[in-house]
């Protein structure tokens, strides 16, 4: 299966898996911040148009498409926001679903791990698709939250047997915020 140049530059190759997967369901054809504090535990990371909270001692990270927080070398819980080609409704949720659950097989096969669950959950009141993939002792949760023409994913990476705190925190602070005006 061959993939466009911007899913190289967001999916770890089978050699050098240092980057986090991000980038899928923008591919999909049927679709074609600093931060504060919340508790003593957490911070709260802004991104445009969105929030979410991470562990309190992680640093922010940034790439050209996403913010995030890092802990340590593996550890990282971060969102990505990316425009959809045509608006989604939770309606077309069901036509969406098989395309979502066909590219992260493909992702997987495609970067050497395990696709080792899927999964429907609520996020923000509408069902969203969440992954659990596997690769060299460490596990990345990739959830994809399609809202009107925005896709946002959030990802969490962790040890295969690490602490999962930081991703149930990151899809339950998620929350989408509006963005400021330009004018």
């Amino acid at each position: 299966m061959s993939f466009p140049s911007w899913v190289r530059w967001s999916f770890p190759c089978a050699h050098a898996r240092k980057q986090a997967i991000v980038g899928a369901a923008s591919a999909l054809a049927i679709l074609g911040g600093c931060g504060g504090s919340s508790d003593a535990d957490a911070q709260v990371v802004r991104g445009r148009g969105f929030t979410f909270e991470a562990p309190a001692a992680w640093e922010l990270v940034r790439t050209p498409r996403a913010i995030g927080a890092q802990g340590g070398d593996v550890d990282l819980v971060q969102v990505t926001r990316l425009p959809l080609a045509r608006a989604y409704s939770d309606a077309l949720f069901e036509r969406v679903r098989p395309e979502l659950d066909r590219a992260a097989a493909a992702l997987t096969a495609e970067t050497g791990g395990k696709l080792e669950s899927r999964r429907t959950i609520e996020v923000l009141g509408e069902r969203v698709r969440q992954y659990d993939l596997g690769f060299d002792g460490k596990l990345e949760q990739l959830t994809f939250v399609l809202r009107g023409t925005t896709n946002f994913q959030l990802l969490c990476r962790r040890e295969q047997d690490g602490d999962d705190e930081p991703c149930k925190r990151l899809v339950a602070s998620f929350a989408v915020v509006p963005v400021p005006s330009t004018r």
